[in-house]
């Protein structure tokens, strides 16, 4: 196997991958489904082949036979900084432990003071790790507990992965137990009185392993409350195949009591389906040839026939004239503006306003009521009454 090489710089690094995001976003995104082909790689990079070479020989991606898959070190960096790792690394947070314990022995062994004080900072830096890796752990729990529950379709695999990330949530909470028991114990820890980073960063990691304690005991309860609805979905489903062979066997009137528990029950999916029209537009109908077409076809397969239709007879020459018809219709906004233009009284107006049609006494009655209720505001309703062909109106002058 050829040695790597390796970037020098993080600068050299950034740029590398900035260049390539097109080819390594596409990769990342088919990481659970298909690799890359060499084929669709090689278009993303405009068919540069030492583009491709130049990432696997600083280990960026490798070779699959025909396709291209991201390294995993890549992809786990790619995974952990945008939140979206399924796996829980509970070796990581155990490492993290082991490595804590050796520094911890480290410092108290050491003599020299600028050593000791480097000691102490991989102590401080190795709680925040820890802290942190335990947080996104629960949370990568939480997140796989309900994924594995709604998106497993066996219910066996379902349970062994609930048992399995229970057995999981067992060992995170041993994990806090056995780090709270060391900084309580290590005589090393009071050594750190008086620094306040040392003890900011421990106090911080104890707040964290409280949080982490009680999202997991709310993920035990779910765990629970998961793994008991799929024994009672196993229970129904043992039930409905064992009614579906009575059925089969025509027996499940005699063996059962089916008929009478349905008649007291009234589900929704037991009634009559309801049925509503579909009107199609018609502008797509008269605009369509293909849906011309599917109205024949539809026509046809229910047994309608067109029928026959008597020819209309031709138009005559008066029929083809203009015939002008009065349109009797008032617009009341139009009648109140010519009225306040004027200075006679409401009534009057109506009386000697010029209709296209002829207008009784009770139609100019109800416009008269009409513009005094719509135009009340803008309307001077005086004390003073007048009479037209037995007919009492007040007088009305516009503001």
């Amino acid at each position: 196997m050829d040695s790597l090489s390796h970037f020098r710089t993080i600068d050299e690094l950034v740029k590398r991958l900035d260049k390539e995001r097109l080819l390594l976003g596409q990769m990342f995104y088919k990481r659970k489904t298909l690799s890359l082909s060499e084929e669709e790689a090689l278009d993303l990079v405009n068919h540069e082949r030492e583009r491709i070479r130049y990432l696997i020989d600083y280990g960026v991606i490798h070779e699959s036979g025909n396709f291209m898959e991201l390294e995993s070190v890549y992809l786990q960096f790619f995974e952990e900084v945008l939140d979206v790792n399924e796996e829980i690394s509970i070796a990581s947070v155990r490492e993290c432990i082991e490595t804590l314990r050796e520094n911890i022995n480290y410092f108290q062994t050491e003599k020299n003071e600028q050593r000791k004080y480097y000691y102490q900072s991989q102590i401080r830096q190795l709680l925040r790790k820890t802290g942190l890796r335990t947080l996104k752990n629960v949370i990568d729990l939480k997140r796989n507990v309900d994924t594995a529950y709604k998106q497993e379709p066996n219910y066996e695999i379902k349970k062994l992965k609930l048992q399995s990330l229970d057995e999981k949530k067992k060992s995170i909470q041993s994990l806090i137990d056995e780090c709270e028991k060391l900084m309580d114990n290590e005589r090393v820890f009071f050594t750190f009185g008086a620094d306040p980073q040392m003890q900011r960063t421990i106090q911080d990691v104890k707040n964290d392993f409280n949080e982490v304690s009680h999202n997991l005991l709310d993920i035990e309860k779910q765990i629970i409350v998961y793994l008991n609805l799929i024994e009672e979905q196993n229970r129904l489903f043992k039930k409905i195949r064992r009614l579906k062979y009575l059925s089969d066997q025509l027996t499940i009137t005699e063996d059962t009591n089916i008929q009478q528990v349905l008649k007291t029950i009234h589900p929704l999916w037991m009634e009559n389906r309801p049925y509503s029209k579909m009107r199609l537009s018609l502008e797509r109908l008269r605009g369509s040839d293909d849906m011309a077409a599917l109205i024949r076809k539809v026509a046809q397969n229910n047994g309608v026939r067109k029928q026959s239709r008597t020819s209309a007879s031709p138009l005559t020459s008066e029929d083809l004239e203009e015939h002008a018809v009065p349109f009797d219709d008032i617009n009341p906004t139009e009648l109140w503006y010519a009225f306040r233009a004027g200075g006679k009284d409401l009534f009057a107006f109506i009386l000697g306003y010029d209709y296209k049609k002829k207008r009784t006494i009770d139609q100019h009655a109800v416009l008269f009521c009409q513009l005094v209720v719509q135009h009340t505001d803008d309307c001077i309703i005086t004390d003073n009454y007048a009479t037209y062909q037995n007919l009492e109106y007040p007088i009305v002058y516009a503001k």
